[in-house]
């Protein structure tokens, strides 16, 4: 009996020991972080490019602490009742932001621009879901437009990246789009006549050697003088000026 009642009581010895064990022993608990303010904290908005519907916020710790924020922002839109909802699988909770780092968040306002259930608001929220702090967006600054298109929106978690926001919002590639080639202007041809060809080295011209010209044989040869033509007369030794012989002039018979 007594060796079995003995068994029960170190037992129970053992479980008081552990019940009364120092503190220090046991378990750390995590450091519950203070949440951020609104003077720690610098928030960012705008489209993302080529994407109107969709706007890309960020929140980056200014101050020298790890604050706390919620893990999905708070999105409001000036005019319209509720917030944008956050995307399928993302959860709620508190997240912790080092001094120093930025978040990220895509908010998808509307699916298509045409909706006819479309709603326009003049101004975005960004902000905490508890409020503790937010800022207020303009279109314009957003690169909306006058107005922002709204209808069911909805937000990703804050993101360490925003690849990341974009991945989580499922959106691929931005499209691209290549511009344009001029079109190339002819320059008109006036009518009747041959375009020149383009300027190449010129060579110079050589005439070809043409055969001599046969003399005619009614022409007369240039070595026959002529009978017309009176021969020269030597000078005279007084020193006149010679003449030139009178031909005799030849009378016809008359009729007897």
């Amino acid at each position: 009996m007594r060796a079995a009642i003995a068994v029960p009581a170190a037992s129970a010895a053992v479980a008081a020991l552990l019940l009364t064990a120092p503190p220090g022993q046991a378990a750390p608990a995590a450091p519950r972080v203070a949440p951020c303010v609104q003077g720690e904290l610098t928030l960012r908005a705008a489209t993302v490019p080529h994407r109107p519907t969709v706007v890309r916020v960020s929140v980056t710790n200014r101050s020298g602490r790890t604050c706390a924020i919620d893990r999905v922002p708070l999105v409001t839109f000036g005019g319209l009742d509720g917030a944008a909802l956050p995307v399928s699988g993302d959860g709620t909770g508190r997240l912790r932001l080092a001094a120093g780092a930025t978040v990220h968040a895509d908010v998808r306002t509307i699916v298509r621009t045409a909706d006819p259930q479309a709603r326009k608001a003049a101004s975005v929220t960004v902000g905490d879901w508890t409020g503790r702090w937010g800022r207020v967006f303009a279109p314009a600054r957003l690169g909306t437009g006058s107005k922002v298109a709204v209808w069911e929106p909805v937000t990703t978690s804050w993101q360490p990246s925003a690849a990341a926001a974009d991945r989580a919002l499922g959106l691929g590639p931005a499209p691209r789009t290549s511009p344009k080639p001029a079109p190339t202007k002819a320059t008109p041809t006036p009518t009747g006549t041959t375009p020149s060809p383009s300027p190449t080295r010129r060579v110079p011209h050589r005439p070809s050697p043409m055969p001599p010209a046969s003399p005619s044989p009614a022409s007369p040869s240039p070595a026959s003088p002529s009978p017309a033509s009176p021969a020269p007369t030597s000078p005279s030794p007084t020193g006149a000026t010679p003449t030139s012989p009178v031909s005799p002039t030849v009378s016809s018979p008359g009729p007897s």
